[in-house]
């Protein structure tokens, strides 16, 4: 068993058999973390089989992104409850950014799954649609604010949803009161909100976009352009006898992550007012 345990390997060949690189080698034995366990007066290096065991921790703590520096330091001065406090302390970092990546991907596949669906609209149409309730998280009330303080209001709304991870990858929508545009006053947004997926949702503050009957348009152009599409709904919703109720939905179909050099203004929008 000594025998086996003392087999020599070059600095080469040792790298071999753990798929490194030799160069990693030479720099843990120039730091002084992993250095072989025989140098002959010639300056020729070799390790040994019964170094495995720790350079085999190295890699796992390497894997685990532990700072060189402090494997360094545990290895000196280690014991078997620095290691488990040690495990338990990476154990937690890999649950946080488990969850970090289960969350972005549900934001990528519905990204993907929202794209899918928005590839063909009808900008010229007017149509009432039965929906059913949507998940949403909503800003504060930008009712009564100035310009600058509504933007102020949802620029912290976006950051915290996504800080938060109650962004859900749908792109951010915008509230208005339905009286005001039946009034033509398409100026004040009331709020700002995204979709979210209920049953995957940490909010506190969340709600629904009520169910029920719609009056949905379709909308391509500028953001600053939109005033006659809303104008539209309020004639058609006059000429038809139709009363609104609760907030027109102004909802984004353009991802968020699609880049429009040429006019960052463009939109692509979904308007759906909520019928009595």
């Amino acid at each position: 068993m000594h025998d086996f345990l003392q087999k020599k390997f070059t600095t080469g060949q040792f790298a071999t058999l753990y798929d490194v690189n030799k160069r990693t080698l030479m720099y843990y034995d120039s730091i002084d973390l992993f250095k072989p366990a025989i140098v002959k007066k010639n300056g020729y290096r070799y390790y040994t089989y019964g170094q495995s065991g720790v350079f085999d921790a190295i890699q796992l703590l390497r894997k685990l992104r532990v700072p060189l520096e402090e494997i360094k330091k545990h290895l000196v001065h280690c014991t078997s409850q620095k290691t488990q406090t040690l495990l338990y302390n990476q154990s937690q970092m890999l649950e946080q950014e488990i969850a970090e990546l289960i969350w972005l991907q549900r934001v990528v596949q519905n990204k993907i799954s929202n794209m899918e669906a928005n590839l063909e609209m009808d900008c010229s149409k007017i149509e009432i649609i039965e929906l059913k309730a949507q998940a949403i998280v909503v800003s504060e009330s930008t009712a009564e604010m100035s310009m600058e303080e509504t933007m102020k209001v949802m620029l912290k709304f976006m950051r915290d949803c996504y800080h938060t991870r109650n962004y859900c990858g749908y792109p951010l929508g915008y509230m208005m009161d339905t009286d005001k545009v039946l009034q033509g006053d398409f100026c004040q947004l009331t709020n700002c909100f995204y979709r979210i997926d209920e049953k995957n949702s940490k909010a506190i503050n969340w709600t629904f976009k009520p169910a029920g009957r719609y009056l949905v348009s379709y909308y391509k152009g500028s953001w600053a352009e939109m005033d006659p599409t809303l104008q539209q709904l309020a004639d058609y919703a006059n000429h038809h006898g139709l009363t609104f109720i609760g907030h027109a939905y102004l909802e984004s179909i353009l991802d968020d992550t699609t880049a429009v050099v040429e006019d960052p203004y463009y939109c692509e929008a979904k308007i759906s007012i909520l019928l009595k």
